[in-house]
């Protein structure tokens, strides 16, 4: 089963997500892409599916992955990542499912040839940019603008083109 949703949830994932799905067959391979949602939170329903690539980037999640997606029991998880990282003694394999606070990658979560780099302007789980910091530090405006386009949802504006884009100038906003 294959679904995309876009700009359609602006809460946490319901409880009911995929039930019929979760009821039939919960170890069927299901893709699902939430990306670019306002999603702020899992569901721990998700648990019982144990094959499940879940796409989750630029959303608004503050809450971490639930520790039950990243156990033994679902090492099918994100095309097999979850089990690959844990199996390679990473300390948190649901970071194959979504980077950290704190940290970035352009797939917004781990994968087989990078990891979550750090970067601080990234305040929610998931992030595939990074804010440029050697360009911001100490330039207000810089500042003011992506704290404007973050606390405004503008990954939702038409023309969104360039913000947060590392080495983009605001005049390329």
């Amino acid at each position: 089963a294959s679904m995309c949703w876009r700009k359609k949830i602006q809460r946490a994932i319901p409880d009911d997500f995929l039930k019929s799905i979760r009821e039939e067959d919960p170890s069927v391979e299901v893709v699902v892409d939430l990306s670019d949602n306002f999603i702020t939170d899992l569901s721990s329903s998700l648990t019982t599916f144990t094959n499940m690539n879940l796409v989750l980037v630029d959303n608004d999640i503050t809450s971490p992955v639930p520790e039950e997606l990243c156990d033994n029991d679902h090492n099918g998880w994100m095309s097999g990542m979850v089990g690959q990282v844990r199996d390679g003694g990473a300390l948190n394999a649901c970071n194959a499912i979504l980077c950290p606070p704190g940290s970035y990658n352009k797939d917004g979560r781990l994968s087989v040839t990078r990891g979550c780099d750090v970067c601080t302007s990234c305040t929610t789980f998931g992030c595939t940019s990074c804010i440029d910091e050697t360009l911001t530090n100490g330039n207000k405006v810089c500042e003011i603008l992506n704290e404007l386009f973050t606390k405004t949802s503008g990954r939702a504006w038409y023309n969104n083109d360039n913000w947060l884009v590392v080495g983009k100038d605001i005049c390329e906003y």
